[in-house]
């Protein structure tokens, strides 16, 4: 419990970290940020992968399968019933700073509890897996915290509003780590669901939110390669908790 504890805090202060880019903003490039969103989507993908492995053993390719669809149809659903981030930023703007403010950090929050969710099922298989996953997970969170943060700011949030906008948006995440292992611990029978439920998850947020951001504006050869860096920091990672 004490190193689930750790490892959500983990992912919690690499979003603080993230949204605390707000005060640099000034000094990100679009192609500073879509180098990193890339290389989150490759260090996500990657433990996509291992959370699969490690559910197929227990329920089976068939299990796994529908685990893994149905991590993304309800975060495919969810997202149809909460405005979207960046349908609010391309879109229209809003008249209230509170409720664009509460908006954004609602958004932000639906992914995050999946997250943090996946955290708690790679802990339920063991410390040194969970490790992988919180480690891989704040690594995504870094600039996850940032787009929390700076959509708020360009609105006219004063830059430490935004950040603790940003910072309450990784709490979801962590509370959805203490609560998924709390219940998990219960029913161990429902881990190997949960890890292919979470890769689903996790896996949307790759294809919808990360990468075509992250391509865009004639960028694919960069994004391209920070994915690939992505993911080969993930399987060193890997090899380093001996997963």
């Amino acid at each position: 419990m004490l190193q689930l504890v750790l490892g959500a805090f983990l992912a919690l202060l690499a979003t603080s970290l993230g949204a605390a880019m707000v005060f640099l903003t000034r000094r990100i490039t679009a192609k500073h940020f879509s180098g990193l969103l890339a290389f989150a989507a490759g260090v996500m993908a990657f433990s996509v992968f291992e959370m699969l492995t490690a559910g197929r053993g227990a329920i089976g390719e068939v299990g796994v399968a529908l685990g893994f669809l149905s991590g993304a149809a309800v975060l495919l659903f969810f997202e149809k019933i909460t405005p979207h981030v960046h349908i609010i930023l391309r879109k229209r703007a809003l008249s209230s700073s509170g409720k664009k403010a509460a908006m954004f950090a609602s958004a932000i929050s639906l992914h995050n509890i999946p997250e943090g969710f996946a955290i708690a099922s790679a802990f339920a298989v063991s410390p040194e897996f969970g490790w992988l996953v919180a480690s891989s997970i704040a690594l995504q969170d870094i600039p996850e915290g940032f787009l929390v943060s700076a959509p708020l700011a360009s609105y006219g949030l004063k830059p430490a509003r935004s950040f603790g906008f940003g910072v309450f948006s990784g709490f979801a995440e962590f509370a959805a780590a203490i609560f998924g292992y709390l219940l998990l611990s219960s029913f161990h029978v429902a881990v190997p669901f949960a890890l292919a439920f979470s890769a689903g998850a996790m896996s949307y947020v790759i294809l919808v939110e990360l990468m075509p951001d992250a391509l865009r504006g004639g960028r694919e050869r960069l994004a391209s390669a920070a994915f690939l860096a992505g993911a080969a920091t993930a399987s060193i990672i890997s090899g380093i908790f001996g997963f």
